[in-house]
């Protein structure tokens, strides 16, 4: 078993570079390890006056900040398990969470206090702003609460396409597996390390793999207040950044950027890209740069990230994420649960290091996604002869059409090099004559011709992997709060697509 807690990375930094940048806020804001690590020992404090005890659910609500990582590692010093709540839900979204997860109390910023005072009345509702007096740290006698290192740590809502999120159970000691297999994978990655996460501090990654990994390793985490294409390539350039995790869209932006062509990236040695299937055109861009970025495969039940390319597996395949971590298996079954062939494509289950416990009090969830062992991804991925994996779709995103099973992101690849897209999203639309096909939604610069993008498909695609529908506007696409496209929401917007638009082909 691995032993330790998630906090105490910090507590050990502390005392060997008290100087030295923990947290770094829109490169302005920050807090050194001394600091970060006296006042979320006064918030924690405060927190065991107000009855917090080992095991309590906490959840923090609210848009990045630096006293948001006080929070988080105030919650976890005093034995409680952090519950991230996404900013941007909705009153009804925010009480299902609230409700299912049972938190002692919520530390909430200013702007949705009250909202949250509205949505669960009965639990105790602390300003993030009110923190402040706190900075001066607890009584001298105080120690952080000791558990057990398999204690639940975080519990995060999933936030994908399913009716409701699922409580995603985390433990100290299962994720600091993860952490030391990511270093033994990735030497480089150390006290030198400058990381850089354009995510909001409640998403999976944030906090997984932001400040929690960042403290762990004794680096500095970059974050920002707001994702903003300019402000992240210049953060990337001015602060030195050598650790780098982003979603396609945000690789894609910023290549697109004027200032990308001559920025210095040099010091950039760790990129990786997930959340969806990357673009070559976007990889070969930075690459271009000298920058190779390396797609990773998994989930938030796995920890994040559980298979990352190296950087020579991406240059040999960068559309693959490699060959596998240390630790951490990956296999691809038929439906009958026998293993596929060399290069055939099937059902991905993974088994490793910071896998998640469970789901938070849902037994049936757990018991059907976790069996024998292995984590049921829900997603379709190949192995090819070479050991190589390849994330292909996921399984409920997948088109049946006439017969034939259908990748989206291989139709969005093709769609994304057309003049003018700036990004595009493609799911399933009911059809009379093959029960479902193609449809795509694209966000472009300048008007586009649909018969063109048809085209100009057809010279890469069979047949029946031919978008008949393409709507283009100017306006960006609906995404969920973790920077993947809503397609859920998309489907339902042109379900009736036949009746609305001209069938291409």
């Amino acid at each position: 078993m691995f032993t330790g807690l998630l906090h105490e990375g910090l507590e050990y930094w502390r005392r060997q570079t008290p100087t030295k940048r923990a947290v770094v806020l829109d490169g302005a804001e920050s807090l050194t390890y001394e600091e970060l690590g006296r006042w979320s020992d006064g918030v924690a404090a405060r927190l065991q006056a107000s009855g917090v005890v080992a095991g309590d659910t906490v959840a923090i609500c609210g848009a990045n900040s630096i006293a948001w990582i006080v929070g988080a590692f105030a919650i976890l010093k005093a034995g409680g398990v952090l519950v991230p709540v996404n900013e941007r839900y909705t009153a009804p979204e925010i009480t299902y969470l609230l409700e299912t997860s049972e938190p002692r109390l919520v530390l909430a910023d200013a702007e949705r206090a009250a909202t949250i005072a509205g949505c669960v009345p009965s639990v105790p509702v602390i300003r993030l702003d009110a923190l402040e007096p706190f900075r001066a740290g607890a009584s001298a006698d105080w120690r952080a609460v000791e558990q057990p290192s398999s204690a639940i740590a975080i519990v995060i809502f999933t936030s994908g396409t399913t009716a409701q999120p699922k409580g995603v159970m985390l433990a100290h000691d299962r994720h600091l597996a993860k952490f030391a297999e990511m270093c033994l994978f990735a030497p480089e990655l150390g006290p030198a390390t400058q990381s850089l996460m354009p995510f909001g501090l409640q998403a999976g990654p944030g906090t997984a793999w932001g400040y929690l990994f960042a403290t762990t390793i004794g680096g500095t985490f970059h974050f920002t207040s707001k994702y903003d294409a300019e402000r992240t390539l210049r953060t990337l350039v001015d602060e030195r950044i050598s650790f780098f995790i982003g979603v396609p869209m945000i690789y894609e932006q910023i290549a697109r950027l004027p200032a990308f062509a001559d920025a210095d990236l040099s010091a950039l040695a760790f990129a990786r890209v997930g959340g969806a299937r990357s673009h070559e055109e976007t990889l070969a861009a930075w690459r271009a740069r000298g920058v190779i970025v390396r797609n990773l495969y998994g989930m938030s039940e796995m920890g994040g990230g559980a298979i990352i390319a190296t950087a020579d597996e991406a240059l040999a395949r960068p559309e693959s994420c490699g060959r596998g971590m240390p630790y951490t298996r990956v296999r691809c079954v038929r439906d009958d649960g026998t293993e596929c062939a060399a290069g055939e494509a099937g059902a991905v289950l993974m088994r490793g290091p910071g896998q998640m416990v469970g789901y938070w009090r849902n037994s049936d969830a757990t018991a059907e996604a976790v069996i024998d062992g292995w984590m049921h991804s829900g997603d379709i991925g190949v192995i090819d002869a070479e050991g190589y994996f390849t994330f292909l779709d996921r399984s409920k995103e997948m088109i049946k059409s006439g017969g034939f099973n259908i990748s989206p992101s291989e139709i969005e690849g093709v769609i994304a090099a057309f003049d003018g897209v700036v990004e595009v999203s493609v799911f399933s639309v009911p059809d009379d004559k093959f029960g479902e096909v193609p449809f795509a939604c694209v966000h472009a610069a300048d008007p586009i011709d649909p018969q063109a993008v048809f085209e100009a498909c057809r010279q890469r695609l069979a047949g029946f992997k031919l978008p008949r529908y393409v709507v283009a506007s100017r306006d960006p696409l609906a995404r969920l709060t973790n920077g993947k496209f809503d397609k859920r929401r998309m489907k339902a917007d042109y379900a009736d697509a036949r009746d609305r638009f001209p069938r291409l082909g």
